[in-house]
């Protein structure tokens, strides 16, 4: 019978992943689970079916790991749940929490965090302090946390807002560039045939009928999400056009970040904060990282960068555990790659 257990999880559009630790981190089994819930802005009752999902998704994840079979949810001290159902208002955080407080035992302290704030902590390995910059392929966020618990976000609106840094803003002005060019309205560039060929396009007929035949927000924005790479690609064979979207690209993130720091007043203390780097537009070794880099050492110069330690179920359980004992040591960080 394990003494005490902690359970991290992530609950995001399309999955429920679930990972159970003990106090030493030790990770005792993982689950996941595919849901049909949108994870998004949820209403009350839209928050009861996917707390349903994700009980669902625990119970399965507690029978793994309790050999031989015991029940073993009186030795769950606390479930930490990361989900993008948090990251737009305190009303969903409110609903799921109350939802999922319901089916679970008394003894079991319910956490609900929003997606940035698991994110910060993949990287510090626990503690709900310094700031992360998230570059995903839909949206971009800036967030920070301060040991008095303010907290401070920017961005992260989504894709009808065209988040700046992220891979489908960086597609659709990818987009724009290549109707520029082929127009006369803009300058030559490596993006127009690179575009063509990624989409089978031969006539820019084709790209407008590409363009409408997107049937929901979704398909359309994983669509121009994909020509993100396209545009790394070319700048990295000297397109100035290319180039210019990273450095914009770049440009909208540091100036995201620079937001947090201020309404926190990091930029005010001149102590070093750790900065995570986190998402699939932030991988290393690319000129977009390296582009990054160097305008966060001009434009944020106290920020110390590091990088993810795990995945965001053993984020939420690493931050459950901070929250028991901020005292816990916690894992060396990643500051380079």
């Amino acid at each position: 019978m394990v003494a005490s257990v902690v359970v991290g999880v992530e609950a995001v559009p399309g999955s429920i992943s679930c990972v159970a630790v003990d106090i030493d981190r030790n990770v005792l089994g993982r689950h996941t689970s595919v849901t049909q819930q949108p994870w998004d802005l949820l209403t009350a009752a839209q928050a009861d079916v996917a707390a349903i999902e994700l009980h669902a998704a625990l119970n399965a994840l507690i029978a793994l790991i309790a050999q031989p079979p015991v029940n073993l949810w009186p030795s769950v001290a606390a479930v930490c749940i990361g989900t993008t159902a948090a990251d737009l208002g305190e009303e969903s955080e409110s609903n799921i929490r109350s939802a999922v407080r319901r089916l679970l035992p008394a003894s079991a302290q319910v956490l609900v965090y929003n997606s940035a704030a698991i994110a910060l902590v993949s990287g510090t390995g626990g503690p709900l302090l310094g700031c992360v910059l998230v570059a995903g392929v839909d949206s971009s966020r800036a967030y920070g946390a301060v040991a008095d618990r303010r907290t401070a976000a920017a961005s992260g609106w989504g894709p009808v807002f065209s988040d700046g840094g992220c891979a489908y803003d960086v597609g659709l002005r990818a987009l724009s560039a290549v109707s520029r060019a082929q127009d006369g309205r803009g300058a030559d560039t490596l993006l127009v045939n690179a575009v063509y060929r990624h989409l089978g396009a031969h006539r820019a007929e084709d790209l407008i009928r590409w363009a409408r035949s997107h049937t929901s927000i979704h398909q359309r924005v994983s669509g121009v999400a994909s020509l993100a790479r396209l545009v790394l690609d070319c700048a990295s064979r000297g397109d100035s056009v290319a180039d210019a979207l990273l450095r914009h690209a770049v440009g909208e993130l540091l100036r995201a970040i620079k937001a947090v720091v201020v309404k926190l007043g990091l930029d005010r203390s001149r102590q070093p904060f750790n900065l995570v780097l986190a998402g699939p537009m932030l991988s290393d070794g690319t000129l977009f990282m390296q582009y990054l880099l160097e305008v966060l050492k001009d434009g944020v110069p106290t920020a110390d960068v590091v990088y993810p330690l795990g995945d965001g179920a053993e984020a939420a359980a690493w931050l459950a555990l901070w929250l028991m004992n901020p005292q816990r040591p916690s894992p060396p960080l990643r500051r380079g790659l």
